[in-house]
């Protein structure tokens, strides 16, 4: 599974990271990013139900998940 956020829809509510903090995090801009990786990333498996939760909290739908 890979994720991305679209920045233009990010509010910085911090859902995601709240969520899922080990998917997630909050830059020093307020937006979403991803931890280590600004860019779309691929979930291990392992991390894949944390980051769909994570995704599911945004209140934006800024966070595209792709199979």
């Amino acid at each position: 599974m890979k994720l991305h956020i679209i920045p233009d829809r990010c509010c910085g509510a911090q859902t995601c990271a709240m969520v899922a903090p080990e998917i997630y995090a909050i830059n020093e801009e307020g937006f979403n990013a991803f931890v280590n990786a600004p860019e779309s990333v691929v979930v291990s498996p392992d991390l894949e139900m944390k980051a769909i939760e994570g995704a599911s909290a945004c209140p934006e739908s800024a966070i595209v998940i792709e199979d």
